[in-house]
């Protein structure tokens, strides 16, 4: 049963890290040129207005935190794997960490279909493109839940004599 969960929470971490290194590579390009065009309009000497400014500001921050939310949800995932393999499956802490990664994986997915949504972009293309951060996310709190559960049973289970 430990290898069977071992090779799932591996397959799933290959699967994330797959899907962030290309949803990188894919948009790199459209960054690379966003970034040229706002450094050639630099140069020239336009200024752009207070709203233009803080809209960038806040889809950069927006950004990292997206980021930061990523990476958090795949150091829990790995966090998690260790766990197990340590042979510490029903432990609290665990749930801590899949709740971490499936959050993680959800709160990006939802700023992007707000900023693609704003930007007049299809929903049904945003749910072809970013459809498995959803599937990943909720895989994940289901997951969380599933657990905590069977450790409600197991401390119920203690209690009793």
């Amino acid at each position: 049963m430990k290898k069977k969960l071992n090779v799932f929470c591996v397959l799933m971490l290959v699967l994330m890290a797959l899907q962030v290194i290309m949803s990188v590579v894919l948009n790199f390009n459209e960054h690379v040129q966003a970034f040229n065009e706002g450094w050639q309009e630099g140069r020239k000497g336009d200024y752009v207005s207070a709203y233009e400014f803080f809209g960038g500001l806040l889809i950069v921050i927006l950004g990292v935190a997206c980021f930061y939310l990523i990476i958090r949800s795949l150091v829990s995932l790995v966090r998690f794997i260790l766990n197990v393999n340590r042979d510490k499956v029903f432990v609290w802490q665990n749930v801590s960490l899949l709740r971490w990664a499936g959050w993680g994986l959800l709160i990006p997915y939802i700023i992007i279909i707000v900023s693609e949504l704003l930007n007049h972009v299809p929903i049904r293309q945003i749910y072809i493109e970013d459809s498995d951060s959803l599937i990943f996310g909720v895989f994940c709190l289901i997951m969380a839940e599933v657990f905590a559960i069977g450790l409600k049973l197991k401390e119920e289970q203690d209690l009793t004599i």
